[in-house]
């Protein structure tokens, strides 16, 4: 990435689907179709018409919108109990601001505002991860997640097990294995362009978490999709207070921190073709590798 690209300034905000304008959605899919295949426009708004808004993020110099995330708002009954979920659908940004946290950060605000606006339903962030990066967004940003390296016993993965089971036949009936946990939406799903990034063994040597995606999604090269749950909780509300801080002393003013793997993961032979999910993401491929932020 440039440096002049990615300290050009741009605005980013939330808006409810019904703010969206023509130029937005026509800006939009320009960048939708230049990442995405079997795609047409008709598709992409007939799946923006289904959320409940989307995130822009806005070049200020010109007004044009180089990078969006949809959102889905929704309510669900588990076992009986009420819980609240947010859920990150398509999640795009030019490569030229990779490394630019607006988006990141707009995110982050709005899962306090949508955990402040019901205080005590539970809330959680859904997502689905078909390559390892956008997985270790996950493990890498909240404490309580699922499905988690050792944490596939007990009450808490119980219960978070029965809620992604809940989100997926609610959003995605007719793709859901149940039994292996893992959402195949078939050939003709609409996928990134180019490959998702590689699991090889030096990486799965190097990062638990790595080892583990592929672990519960041993079908990822064909496209299939581990659904993902992380909780929103005052837990991991408190927590970060005292983690965000710290690590943000040991990275710049102690020189000590050294997220897991991180050697490995900019080894030059994973670089070459290998940033497609990282350009969907909003984060850099770099803080796929960071650890937890505030949730």
């Amino acid at each position: 990435m440039s440096t002049s690209a990615r300290k050009e300034k741009v605005s980013t905000f939330f808006r409810p689907i019904k703010a969206v304008t023509v130029t937005h959605i026509q800006q939009m899919y320009a960048l939708y179709a230049a990442f995405y295949e079997n795609t047409s426009l008709d598709v992409f708004i007939n799946d923006l018409g289904k959320k409940s808004g989307v995130i822009l993020v806005m070049r200020k110099s010109d007004g044009r919108i180089v990078g969006f995330s949809t959102q889905t708002f929704f309510d669900l009954t588990v076992e009986g109990r009420r819980v609240r979920g947010i859920f990150s659908g398509d999640t795009i940004i030019e490569p030229a601001y990779w490394g630019n946290n607006a988006l990141a950060n707009t995110f982050y605000r709005r899962l306090i505002i949508e955990r402040i606006k019901r205080p005590f339903v539970p809330f959680y962030w859904f997502l689905i991860s078909k390559g390892y990066k956008t997985y270790l967004l996950m493990t890498n940003n909240f404490y309580n997640y699922h499905p988690k390296v050792d944490g596939n016993r007990g009450e808490r993965n119980a219960r978070y097990r029965s809620i992604t089971q809940a989100y997926c036949e609610q959003l995605f009936p007719e793709a859901f294995d149940r039994e292996h946990m893992l959402l195949d939406f078939g050939d003709s799903y609409v996928r990134l362009k180019g490959d998702v990034a590689e699991i090889t063994p030096e990486l799965k040597a190097a990062n638990r978490h790595i080892a583990f995606f592929e672990q519960v999604n041993p079908s990822w090269r064909r496209g299939t999709e581990v659904p993902c749950l992380a909780a929103c909780d005052y837990e991991s509300l408190v927590r970060s207070i005292v983690d965000v801080p710290w690590k943000w002393v040991k990275k710049h003013v102690l020189g000590t921190h050294r997220p897991e793997g991180l050697e490995v993961a900019h080894r030059p032979a994973l670089a070459p073709g290998r940033q497609a999910m990282a350009s969907v993401s909003g984060w850099d491929a770099d803080e796929a590798f960071e650890r937890p932020k505030a949730s």
